[in-house]
Parts: C-alpha cells; sequence; structure tokens
C-alpha cells in the first residue's frame, strides 16, 4: 500500500519510523508548519521534518491544510493515510481521497480522553492505565470507529515523557498487529460508546502555574503531567520538573522544610509536596537539596498563589 502519514511531534516521528522498518511504502509525509522562535526569531523545524529531511522523504506543510491540500494529496494516489498527532483537523474532503480511508494513532483507550493533549491529562488525573487506539478517522474529534486498543500501566514516577515513550513504542506495535490482520480489522470496526466518552482541551500555558491550594496527590499528579509547571516566589520564577508528596502539614504555601539534608517542602491543601528537582529562572534544573544551600527559602515563609 501506498500510504501517505500526517504528524509533527516526537511521537509521531516514533511511529513514522516504525512504519518505515515495517517495510510500508510512506510515499509523503504531511506536518505543521515551521514555528518562529520568539526569543531570538529563529525558524524552528518540527521533529517529523528533521527526520524526512534525513531521510529524504517528501514532505508537505500546509498552513490550511483543507483549502491547500486537497488536489497535492491527490497527486499521490495513496491507498491510505496513517495520521498521529499531527495538529490540525482534517476535514471530510481530504479523508475521502485515499481509497482505503484514513486511520489515527491516538495515545488513550478511546472514547476517554478525546483532544489533544491525553497523555497530560491521564496523569493529571491519576489514571492508573492508559493505551493506543487505531481508529478510523472521521470529521468528529476523536470519535472514529476503533480497530485496535492495547493499554499500559502508569506507574507511580511516570511522567508525561515516559508515558510518551512507552505509547509511542506501543503505537508501533499496535500498527504491525493492524497490518499483519489489516483486512479483518477493516471489516470489523467497533462503534465508540458516547456513554463513555470524555473529552480534554489543549494545555494551556496558565495550566502551568501551581496553586498550592490543592490536595498533595493532585499537585503531585500535575506536576508529573505537565512537567514544567511553576511558581513565583520572591518574584522569581521556580519550575518543578518533578515532586512527591510528604506527610508533613502547615499553612497552605508555607515552606515547611528548606535545607539541603530534607530538601524543600511546602504546605498544600492537606498535607504537603516535597520539591524533588528545581528549575530556578535562568538556570538548569537540578536537585532541590542540592539548590537548598543558596538560602533562597526561609523556614515558615508563605508561597502565596
Amino acid at each position: 500500500m501506498k500510504i501517505v502519514f500526517f504528524g509533527t511531534g516526537e511521537f509521531s516521528t516514533t511511529i513514522l519510523n516504525g512504519l518505515i522498518e515495517m517495510g510500508q511504502d510512506v510515499v509523503a509525509v504531511v506536518s505543521q508548519p515551521d514555528k518562529v522562535n520568539g526569543r531570538n526569531n529563529k525558524v524552528v523545524y518540527s521533529p517529523i521534518k528533521q527526520f524526512c529531511l534525513k531521510k529524504n522523504i517528501p514532505l508537505f506543510q500546509f498552513a490550511k491544510l483543507n483549502i491547500e491540500g486537497e488536489q497535492p494529496l491527490k497527486s499521490l494516489n495513496a491507498d491510505l493515510f496513517v495520521t498521529a498527532s499531527y495538529g490540525q483537523i482534517i476535514r471530510q474532503n481530504i479523508l475521502d481521497i485515499p481509497r482505503l480511508g484514513t486511520i489515527n494513532v491516538h495515545a488513550s483507550l478511546l472514547p476517554k480522553y478525546r483532544g489533544s493533549s491525553p497523555i497530560q491529562w491521564a496523569i493529571i488525573n491519576g489514571e492508573k492505565v492508559t493505551g493506543i487506539t487505531i481508529m478510523r478517522t472521521d470529521i468528529g474529534l476523536d470519535t472514529g470507529d476503533i480497530y485496535l486498543s492495547k493499554q499500559i500501566d502508569i506507574l507511580p514516577d511516570d511522567t508525561s515523557s515516559s508515558v510518551f515513550n512507552k505509547l509511542s513504542t506501543l503505537g508501533v506495535e499496535c500498527l504491525k498487529e493492524f497490518f499483519a490482520k489489516f483486512d479483518y480489522y477493516l471489516a470489523h470496526p467497533i462503534k465508540q460508546d458516547e456513554s463513555a466518552a470524555s473529552y480534554y482541551p489543549m494545555i494551556k500555558k496558565e495550566d502551568y502555574f501551581l496553586s498550592f491550594d490543592m490536595p498533595a496527590e493532585k499537585l503531585v499528579n500535575k506536576i508529573r503531567g505537565l512537567e514544567n509547571c511553576y511558581f513565583i516566589f520572591n518574584n522569581v520564577r521556580y519550575k518543578v520538573p518533578f515532586a512527591k508528596a510528604s506527610d508533613k502539614r502547615g499553612k497552605v504555601g508555607e515552606i515547611l522544610e528548606c535545607s539541603a539534608k530534607h530538601g524543600l517542602i511546602i504546605a498544600c491543601q492537606d498535607t504537603s509536596i516535597e520539591i524533588v528537582t528545581i528549575q530556578p529562572e535562568g538556570k538548569s534544573k537540578m536537585p532541590a537539596k542540592a539548590y537548598m544551600n543558596s538560602n533562597k527559602f526561609v523556614l515558615g515563609d508563605i508561597i502565596k498563589n
């Protein structure tokens, strides 16, 4: 089969590489347009574009896929479109181009966690399992029929990065099974149970702010899910890549420990959290215990929301 692949990020790159290693005939890739870095005004290539340039794979970057892409994609005479974390809504005029339709590799166990950030939201919500769903793409938002799905556990120390890695590998495994039984799966689609469906929106900048007026478990899950959460103390922004729950108690936002021996522990709504790694503004991330030698934090001070 002649396949056109749609994707943009690291997750997509792993899936695309898996397709190629399977021996699938990927005739072209469609990715989001290049972005410009706001700090230095330099053009930034997506991971999928870097991969395509390295492998000499034809690449399209349509600003408006559904308007600009129809004729160029029709000219490829593809049998199947495969999408994975592409980033644009694909309309019916594009979905109808390949003779065998369009399938999507989605990083959740549909119908749960429809939307653009399923891995992050699953961890934020404290889910214990997640997975990959191979589905037929329709004009709804992750609403198409399911061909197959497989699940993995979300471990207590997993972050969005580690789950991304696990699910991209699982996505390749699912595609291998899908293509091995291609005719069977196409003939036996499973309708999604709309009563069990859930949708979560794209992560926004304001979601990364840490309010300590939350239970410890929810704070830890948010930090694990987003990895770049931050709080502001004495006009300095501190990112928190990883934290864990502590049983110490105090006023919301109170600094309960700030030493090289005990690290940085901050009270929250019920108990507290221990900041395991920290990244002060303008510096590299480091163990919080090591940073406590800087004397930037004072026992008993309150970090206000």
